[in-house]
């Protein structure tokens, strides 16, 4: 294998991650990434979904962008991750849901957001946000009397912010203020300025939204300061007391601005780690290789830096995927890093209380649930989908000839394969040791290293091929001329192709890992009951709307948006909330109230 001389874009490019990494270590000061979350609601029951708009900022700002992949967790106070996830950030925003298992208990739980970039600096800058989830048939929580903080506040009034001020006030004008159930009701969205960007707009429950319980947030200092840099979260005690108790911070000290660990993945998901030899030692400028075992053929190729360590971009690639990662050298062996971040802070648990305010929202939460799964399926509409993540099917096309050995008399050994069946390919011996050769009849070349691919999995060992049984190989295929892959010309591949799931019994060395990545979360698409006032089914929607792309009219600056009420009485919120280019905060609020008729 050799490095090319022509730039390509198609898939790996690791020197453009060096040359970025490069650039910001000569800044002065690096630049620095911040997340914030709006979720649809933080109260939710398991098998629940939760939806999620996120903007990520590049010192400050979302007019400038760097980072491509966004991770989301949801964690309990034993450290526990339950969810983990990665959504593409497209222009700085990302769109997503977080599927609540249905086997998990009752109890406080937590989410953060973060870039692998932001992982150089210290964890307490991730996004945290409180979330209560609730199994209706294990109630583990602790039953207490006593008002919660939505109790104790005017439902009419919009919740005070315990953090940054609001500095665009959008206003929200409802067309009714008391509505009936199966009733239809719009508020318009109004802004004195222009607003560059998209906004979220909710209808929902009064009490589902980010509000945090004071002695978990006066308990865990790490999720309070989070809360100080979010304007819309809302808590019952004043900043001054709990602002008193920060007195630490968890996670990882600032990186020196020449020790980058963690590179910006500015064109897609990564994996990275080291590559070491039989004495521990890492060794740098070794060859590293990464494949898809699943689907088709997909290889990315890398090399490691002087301090041993590789990060080689996987673009796209979305789902859950099973890949090898391996290296030449029989002597040396893969470490892989771990992709989501495992310094969680320290939890302080705090027994979760059934309130009564908070007992009547699980309530209306379990009726929408138990009357969705009795009932047959609404009649929905489209309300948003996400763009379609452009994912490449292969970056190895199809091979110069195909060798298929059922058209020939059945051999014993691998080796009869290889100099007998498969015509341009040789198994024979250089500077002592057994290899095999590509011959290019056409340009009259040898191709001395080529890459050897056993069910699209790339392999080293000659003596461990030589060992397949033959009549467990189906095909193989041969590629006999220079093959790009990023910025590295591979010279010829041999991709044999086996009839079984274990790769024809091949010995795996030390040099070789697999591993199960999580890759992208799939785009989401968002459906709503079709609107109609006539009583097929209950209703008891507790979030009417979620809009998470919602923009205003460049030339009015409003916006008019119809929903439509369920069964469920009670007072509803309306919020619209988003930034600015700039990064100043942006927040509508409104509230009306359900009743039922006399």
């Amino acid at each position: 294998m050799k490095r090319s001389n022509i730039f390509t874009y198609l898939f790996l490019i690791i020197s453009a991650f060096s040359a970025q990494a490069q650039s910001l270590c000569d800044q002065e000061t690096l630049p620095r990434e911040k997340v914030s979350l709006h979720l649809d609601r933080n109260i939710a029951l398991t098998g629940d979904t939760l939806w999620f708009k996120a903007w990520c900022f590049l010192d400050g700002r979302l007019d400038h962008e760097m980072s491509k992949v966004l991770y989301v967790e949801l964690f309990d106070e034993t450290q526990k991750s339950i969810v983990r996830e990665k959504f593409l950030l497209n222009n700085n925003t990302a769109t997503g849901a977080i599927r609540i298992p249905e086997d998990v208990t009752s109890k406080y739980y937590f989410l953060k957001a973060y870039t692998s970039y932001m992982r150089n600096f210290s964890s307490a800058d991730f996004h945290y946000q409180q979330v209560i989830i609730v199994n209706p048939g294990i109630e583990n929580g602790t039953q207490q009397d006593g008002l919660s903080s939505a109790e104790s506040v005017n439902p009419n009034q919009a919740p005070a912010q315990a953090g940054m001020p609001i500095e665009h006030e959008l206003t929200l004008t409802l067309n009714k203020a008391q509505v009936q159930p199966r009733e239809p009701l719009s508020f318009k969205v109004e802004s004195l300025t222009p607003i560059k960007g998209t906004l979220t707009a909710t209808v929902r429950l009064k009490g589902l939204g980010h509000q945090p319980a004071p002695e978990v947030l006066s308990q865990n200092q790490w999720l309070w300061a989070s809360c100080q840099q979010d304007p819309f979260c809302r808590v019952q005690s004043t900043a001054n007391q709990l602002t008193s108790k920060l007195t630490k911070t968890h996670g990882s000290s600032p990186i020196s601005d020449r020790n980058l660990t963690w590179l910006p993945e500015t064109r897609g998901l990564t994996i990275t780690g080291f590559i070491e030899n039989e004495q521990g030692e890492r060794v740098a400028d070794a060859s590293a290789l990464v494949a898809a075992v699943q689907g088709s053929p997909m290889v990315y190729v890398g090399t490691t830096d002087e301090k041993g360590a590789f990060t080689i971009n996987l673009q796209h690639m979305q789902q859950q995927k099973d890949l090898f990662i391996g290296t030449p050298n029989e002597t040396d062996r893969v470490l892989v890093r771990n992709d989501f971040d495992t310094n969680l802070p320290e939890i302080n648990f705090v027994p979760f209380r059934f309130e009564p305010a908070t007992h009547r929202l699980l309530e209306a939460l379990n009726l929408h649930q138990q009357l969705s799964r009795t009932y047959p399926k609404q009649k929905t509409s489209l309300a948003f989908q996400a763009d379609p993540i452009v994912v490449p099917r292969t970056n190895i096309m199809g091979p110069d000839r195909t060798v298929l050995l059922s058209d020939f008399i059945q051999v014993s050994s691998m080796a009869e394969v290889f100099n007998e069946i498969a015509a341009g390919v040789f198994l024979r011996k250089k500077d002592g040791k057994e290899i095999l050769s590509i011959f290019d009849p056409d340009q009259q070349k040898w191709y001395d290293s080529p890459l050897i691919l056993l069910d699209n999995v790339p392999v080293f060992n000659i003596a461990s091929l030589k060992k397949l049984d033959p009549a467990g190989i189906e095909a193989i295929d041969i590629y006999n001329s220079d093959y790009i892959i990023g910025d590295y010309t591979i010279g010829g591949i041999i991709s044999i192709v086996s009839k079984t799931e274990n790769f024809n019994g091949y010995e795996w060395g030390p040099q070789n890992a697999f591993t199960t990545f999580k890759c992208m979360a799939e785009p989401p698409i968002f459906e709503q009951p079709v609107q109609s006032g006539e009583r097929h089914h209950p209703d008891f929607r507790p979030v009417l709307f979620w809009q998470p792309e919602l923009t205003l009219n460049p030339q009015l600056e409003t916006e008019t948006i119809p929903v439509f009420t369920s069964d469920q009485p009670g007072v509803y919120e309306v919020e619209v909330r988003g930034y600015t280019a700039s990064g100043a905060p942006c927040m509508g609020y409104a509230t009306f109230e359900v009743v039922q008729p006399r």
